[in-house]
């Protein structure tokens, strides 16, 4: 089993909170992580998939709860929300009664994202909860190397590209097989199959258990069609013309697959001081490239370097990647793109610690200053200018000038 990063984030979350919820879109490693690493610490385990516990869960939580005293994980939680207000009573107990110390670490809640398991463990348990979002494999947890989250910085970008490399053709060969833990596990694996089994079951399973859908076979197409825009601005009206039905309905089947974790859209960046127009439609990306590449029926990376869906994947996969960088620390900070009226676009806009720094993805190696002319269109920002960068296809790190960076995909 590869070792995830984030699972020192999940042990010091449990750590300090007596409820930790651990959630992510299916099959991303959650329950094995989980289980692997509390059980050897006096944790008991029950999933709700069995439908007998369910039902326990769902009709006497109070009943539920005696039947599985001590510490607890409680897999597939989202399944019956109504242990929430029992639990809150025992830990709320146990902190009145032995402080508040000893009431953290009581339970370890598995699910996919939902309303019923997010939004429910905020409301139940305020103040008495810690949310671990994850994420599919990273590639530096598949390189087992260290793993931080990013910043376009000259030391530590130069220092982690050494770590290994990535020309274009092996990176489009991982882009189409993806970074779910299964295929990884078993490395003979087919991806197409995988990911057959994987559609099937999130139409079957997780899609009932938030929206009807009235007519499969449109939202199939639906799913292909976003698919291969994967890395696009989002304009609900010309998916809806494209698959026959209305804007409502694709926007409420895409705030389904948002909230299941199988798409994030990605905000525009505005900010007063910048003067020109910004567009204000989200950008969407999908979670996984191997299952995007799937849905968009593109089966190797020979296929996909000569589509014009490949700067797409591309860019998908770079900002999938700094984003989990960020997520396997428990850093779930906002993600922005830059786009004007005059087109000019600035792919990844990062804010943190006052600091803004514009990163831009590219296939290729070869970039100049005019490759990130974009860049000044955010000069007028009331935050310090931080350091930007290319990230792309090139084999080793080099300046464009004393500010921006062209950095290879290891480099993240």
């Amino acid at each position: 089993m590869i070792k995830r990063t984030i699972a020192d984030s999940i042990a010091k979350t449990v750590r300090d909170y007596p409820v930790t919820v651990v959630s992510g879109p299916r099959q991303v490693g959650k329950s094995t992580l989980v289980f692997h690493q509390f059980m050897k610490e006096g944790y008991s385990y029950v999933g709700l998939d069995d439908r007998r516990e369910q039902a326990l869960a769902k009709n006497d939580p109070a009943g539920f709860l005696a039947a599985h005293p001590g510490k607890l994980i409680i897999d597939e939680a989202q399944k019956a929300k109504e242990l929430f207000p029992e639990i809150e009573k025992i830990v709320n107990r146990i902190r009145l009664e032995k402080g508040n110390r000893e009431a953290n670490g009581m339970f370890i809640l598995i699910g996919s994202y939902s309303k019923a398991l997010l939004e429910g463990a905020k409301e139940s348990f305020s103040g008495r909860v810690g949310i671990i979002k994850m994420s599919p494999l990273s590639m530096r947890e598949i390189q087992g190397k260290e793993e931080t989250p990013f910043h376009p910085s000259k030391e530590d970008s130069f220092r982690r590209s050494q770590d290994f490399s990535l020309d274009e053709k092996k990176l489009l060969r991982y882009i189409v097989r993806g970074f779910m833990p299964g295929l990884y596990d078993n490395p003979e694996m087919d991806a197409s199959t995988y990911y057959s089994s994987y559609l099937q079951t999130y139409m079957e399973k997780d899609l009932r258990d938030v929206m009807d859908v009235k007519d499969e076979v449109k939202y199939e197409n639906f799913l292909m069609l976003l698919a291969s825009n994967t890395g696009e601005e989002l304009v609900y009206d010309s998916y809806a013309k494209q698959i026959g039905v209305s804007a409502v309905t694709i926007k409420t089947w895409i705030d389904a697959l948002f909230k299941m974790g199988i798409v994030y859209l990605c905000q525009p960046y505005n900010e007063t001081s910048l003067v020109k127009r910004v567009v204000k439609r989200p950008k969407l990306y999908f979670f996984d490239t191997g299952f995007a590449c799937y849905l968009a029926g593109i089966r190797d990376g020979e296929t996909l370097g000569r589509s014009f869906l490949k700067g797409r994947f591309v860019e998908t996969y770079f900002f999938n990647e700094i984003r989990k960088s960020y997520l396997n620390s428990n850093e779930d900070i906002p993600f922005y793109y830059y786009r004007d009226s005059m087109q000019g676009e600035v792919d990844l806009v990062l804010v943190a610690n006052g600091t803004l720094s514009c990163v831009e993805f590219k296939s290729g190696s070869e970039f100049s200053k005019k490759n990130i002319a974009a860049f000044n269109n955010l000069n007028s920002t009331k935050l310090l200018r931080g350091v930007g960068a290319i990230v792309c296809t090139t084999d080793k790190p080099y300046a464009i000038d004393g500010n921006n960076l062209v950095l290879p995909a290891s480099s993240i």
